[in-house]
């Protein structure tokens, strides 16, 4: 089977001679690495290696050069992190081959990358890319050569806009700030010489745009994810980071709410919504633990056209089968409490 790793061929020192007709520039009747025969080998593997592909080439494509050069040198450094996250001891596999625990696992890192490469794009006028940070690192528990998490990963990705004019700059560093804050295996300049964590959890955090709101505002959906190896599941988390282009900063309170008792009205009313729209499924007994996260603009969505919705975490307000719920409070139900400015970041006047 013939893998179309244009791409990975160049990164990888892999172009050999000129391939048949039929074949890409890898052909794989020259695969000489484990790495290079599970691609060639596995089926759902060379779809995702394709897919991969496709997405890199499009990815790439309108960028500033200065850009399309950082994205290259974060797809060969993705590689390295690929070759080394699905082997046992977090090193390349030089010999012998990927058991179905690695290739299932390359075919995870594979799609994963896709769908962070999706993310570029250009989106309302802005040309839009992500940029990322992984690490792999042995698990120093994992003796037993069975085990499932022999290795730790971790993988940290942002938005970034391609430009240098005052939007890009200032968004580009706000966001920069808060992915460091977001995942603290990293420090501030990224990478694996910056792990704080050990080789005992896998991390997946990312802040990526959901939405461009005329030229006023744009909102970020900031995740984590977390599994220590060996628990029954993982924990994540859902934010928003609202981005006010005018004044060049994430929005605040008071950006959208004012005068006096405007706190104790959103809780009050969100403790109605959540009742009404969760009912049994809430662990409420006490309200005053949600008080914080209620007026906190990082859980608030403002994309509902109908009212604001807060977003719980999981085990917040119920149990973590149940997720992380939500709460509508109509726009209607706030009117009075809403600044003067209020609807010109929700609309992106």
């Amino acid at each position: 089977m013939l893998s179309r790793l244009v791409f990975l061929a160049a990164a990888l020192g892999l172009l050999v001679a000129t391939a048949p007709a039929r074949a890409a520039s890898f052909d794989c009747a020259k695969a000489s690495t484990p790495f290079e025969h599970a691609i060639c080998d596995n089926p759902e593997l060379s779809t995702a290696d394709e897919r991969l592909a496709r997405t890199y080439q499009t990815a790439i494509g309108g960028l500033s050069e200065s850009v399309a050069s950082a994205m290259r040198t974060g797809q060969r450094t993705w590689l390295d992190y690929a070759r080394r996250a699905c082997t046992r001891d977090a090193e390349p596999l030089t010999s012998g081959s990927y058991d179905e625990r690695g290739v299932s696992c390359l075919v995870s890192l594979f799609t994963s990358r896709a769908r962070v490469l999706e993310r570029s794009r250009m989106i309302e006028g802005l040309r839009f890319y992500p940029f990322s940070r992984y690490a792999a690192l042995p698990d120093p528990n994992a003796a037993d050569p069975d085990s499932s998490f022999p290795v730790a990963q971790h993988e940290l990705s942002k938005i970034r806009i391609d430009g240098d004019d005052d939007t890009a700059t200032k968004f580009n560093a706000l966001v920069d700030d808060a992915a460091v804050k977001m995942a603290n295996i990293f420090g501030a300049q990224g990478g694996e010489d910056d792990i704080q964590d050990n080789g005992t959890s896998d991390s997946t955090n990312s802040i990526f745009v959901k939405e461009v709101v005329g030229t006023g505002r744009i909102t970020l959906e900031a995740s984590t994810y977390w599994y220590g190896h060996g628990a029954a599941h993982g924990n994540w988390t859902r934010d928003y980071l609202h981005y006010l282009r005018g004044p060049g900063r994430w929005m605040e309170a008071s950006d959208m709410f004012t005068g006096k008792g405007w706190e104790k009205a959103l809780l009050r009313l969100t403790i109605a919504a959540l009742k009404a729209e969760h009912g049994d499924n809430l662990m409420l007994d006490d309200t005053k633990y949600i008080a914080e996260p209620v007026t906190d603009p990082a859980r608030w969505d403002l994309s509902d056209p109908y009212g604001l919705v807060i977003q719980f975490q999981p085990y917040e307000v119920s149990a973590y089968a149940y997720g992380a719920p939500t709460a509508r409070v109509s726009w209607e139900d706030l009117a009075d409490y809403l600044a003067e400015g209020a609807d010109a970041i929700r609309y992106g006047f």
